[in-house]
């Protein structure tokens, strides 16, 4: 559970012309999604044209001492082995680092253009990106912007590793970042602003303008020291209830109760630590008992109570610590209800402790941090829901949600079904077999009996073959309501 977080920010990029690449491949690209390379003779041959590209050469037949490959153009090397010139050994894609050296970073910036002062790049500046988190690998980017090139945005990245898996990360030595070229970066260079290694800074052949004529001749190499400072502080937190007698990362509790929280602090460096400082994070629904902190170690082993309560403020000094020397920090706190929900709830303490290290003017700090959790379940009466319904002044909508009246009443209330007159006069309003309003001739053919017309002999005769149907039918209307009864 331990994690390592560097808690001091990264201050605010003598290369000979030529490098020997050791890898092929680097994590290069630019924001157009990948440029076209060219070799020496396309360029020669006036392929480019007007248009500005940086580092875009790639060709094979370049003799030793040449980058061959420009897109990988961040590279490192052990500063202790030297300034060789064209000799010197560049990794462009990895490099193992060990503690106590420091390490150069080489950013390589070529106008490919061959119309040198005809071909200007405008506002060319780099930067060097360094990583934040310390672990076993740690990537440096090398950043190359230029608003009239196209692309007008380069980067490549070298990759920095642990010899002995040890975490470390990288910190830049203030005011190394230095300019080789030709023009005002001549021998010995040109100092640059420690801004490459936050927002970036312009680069130039006769000034630092940002303005790189293109060719060989104006090639520029910017390069910073950087020194790996590795992990060299240990912390384990724990916890347990007071009737218990061993400490775990995790103990069940209820409210109300008291648990007691255990720091154990080891010093891993090379050397001794001083002031080193133990601080705690409590959650919500956990309160420090008051004048509960103890320190145990050499000088304490049955425990000496610490006067104030800033363990969980601004921290305590636990002293000055030999290599591998440690400590223990007890303090109690009790579990309180302020926010617990309902069911089972997980409550995270963090411990830190931070430790001075490095050896630049930029003293860094490593917090390293462990947690321990409480669980306390919080049972909770079931909450009965309303859904349409009035309760205590309140209107509960049609999902059981508090809604104003309005919104209750057209949820939840039925309106009257429209009165419908069928066959009806209404205050003088005639209303048909549909219920639709007519006139009087409609209402009169729709709803009133017609009485039957008085026939003859002649008419009964001629109408004595129809008498079949109608009796047929007159028989099975009766015998259907035979049926019903």
């Amino acid at each position: 559970m331990k994690k390592a977080i560097k808690i001091a920010a990264i201050s605010t990029a003598l290369v000979a012309a030529g490098a020997v690449s050791t890898a092929i491949v680097s994590a290069w690209g630019d924001n157009t999604g990948g440029r076209k390379t060219y070799t020496l003779a396309q360029i020669n041959n006036g392929d480019l044209g007007d248009k500005i590209v940086f580092n875009s050469i790639k060709d094979d037949t370049l003799p030793d001492g040449n980058i061959k490959d420009e897109r990988n153009f961040v590279a490192a090397r052990d500063a202790s082995t030297g300034n060789n010139g064209a000799k010197n050994v560049w990794q462009n894609n990895e490099i193992t680092v060990e503690e106590g050296k420091t390490y150069i970073v080489r950013l390589y910036v070529h106008n490919n253009n061959p119309k040198g002062t005809k071909a200007v790049a405008k506002d060319t500046a780099v930067n060097f990106s360094l990583g934040t988190v310390v672990s076993t690998e740690q990537r440096v980017d090398g950043y190359i912007n230029s608003s009239n090139a196209t692309p007008s945005k380069y980067w490549d990245d070298v990759v920095f590793k642990s010899k002995d898996g040890r975490k470390f990360y990288l910190d830049y030595v203030e005011g190394s970042a230095l300019l080789e070229n030709n023009g005002v970066g001549k021998n010995p260079g040109v100092k640059l602003s420690d801004n490459v290694v936050t927002n970036g800074t312009k680069i130039g052949y006769t000034s630092l303008n940002g303005e790189v004529p293109g060719c060989y001749q104006y090639a520029n190499y910017i390069t910073i020291e950087v020194k790996p400072v590795f992990e060299n502080t240990s912390i384990e937190k724990t916890v347990r209830k007071l009737t218990d007698e061993k400490f775990s990362e995790e103990v069940t509790a209820k409210v109300g109760e008291t648990v007691e929280y255990q720091i154990h602090y080891k010093n891993l460096n090379a050397s001794e630590v001083k002031d080193v400082i133990i601080k705690d994070s409590l959650p919500t629904n956990m309160e420090l008992v008051k004048g509960s902190t103890k320190l145990y170690n050499t000088n304490y082993p049955k425990g000496a109570t610490v006067n104030n309560d800033t363990i969980i403020t601004d921290g305590i000094n636990i002293g000055n610590y030999k290599v591998n020397g440690s400590a223990y920090i007890r303090f109690q706190a009790k579990v309180v209800d302020k926010d617990l929900s309902c069911g089972k709830n997980r409550l995270i303490n963090w411990g830190k402790a931070d430790a001075l290290v490095g050896v630049s003017t930029n003293v860094k700090a490593f917090a390293v941090q462990d947690s321990a959790d409480v669980y306390v379940t919080k049972e909770c009466e079931e909450q009965k829901t309303y859904k349409c319904e009035k309760v205590d002044g309140k209107f509960y909508g049609k999902n059981g949600n508090v809604v104003d009246e309005a919104t209750y009443k057209a949820e939840c209330e039925k309106p009257e079904e429209d009165e419908t007159h069928k066959c009806e006069v209404v205050k003088g309003t005639y209303y048909g077999i549909k219920g639709n309003v007519v006139n009087y001739n409609t209402y009169k053919a729709e709803c009133e009996k017609q009485d039957l017309p008085e026939t003859g002999a002649t008419e009964i005769m001629t109408g004595a073959l129809g008498l079949g149907g109608v009796v047929t039918a007159g028989g099975y209307l009766i015998a259907s309501r035979k049926q019903l009864r």
